[in-house]
């Protein structure tokens, strides 16, 4: 259930933050630096979804939600840092790896959110 309940949001949710950090020049992902969103699709469709399912199944069994994201947030930041680590994610203008732990941080909080707004209706 959590799957269906929260994979589209999240799913959006990475969709956006890469569009605006693509924008912006931020960052590449590798192998296709031209077809900017056919290189994260990914990442879009699979990996974020599938953590923020996690998140919230973390949540519910150990009832700290703000630690479980802080956690979450340090977790996936590591995930990319492996990326960047490996050529897969270049940097830009600016971007640094403080940065995309924020950039997961507020998606992670926003989920959070949802699910509190979900299980109030």
């Amino acid at each position: 259930m959590l799957l269906f309940l929260f994979a589209p949001y999240f799913s959006v949710s990475a969709y956006i933050i890469n569009a605006i950090g693509f924008y912006f020049d931020f960052w590449e992902v590798l192998p296709f630096p031209n077809q900017k969103h056919l290189a994260t699709l990914p990442f879009d469709l699979g990996i974020y979804p599938v953590l923020g399912c996690y998140l919230i199944y973390f949540i519910k069994k150990l009832n700290r939600a703000y630690l479980v994201i802080f956690l979450m947030s340090l977790f996936t930041t590591f995930l990319e840092m492996i990326f960047l680590y490996f050529g897969r994610v270049i940097y830009k203008n600016g971007w640094n790896v403080y940065l995309t732990f924020f950039s997961y941080l507020f998606p992670y909080l926003f989920l959070y959110w949802y699910y509190k707004f979900l299980i109030k209706i």
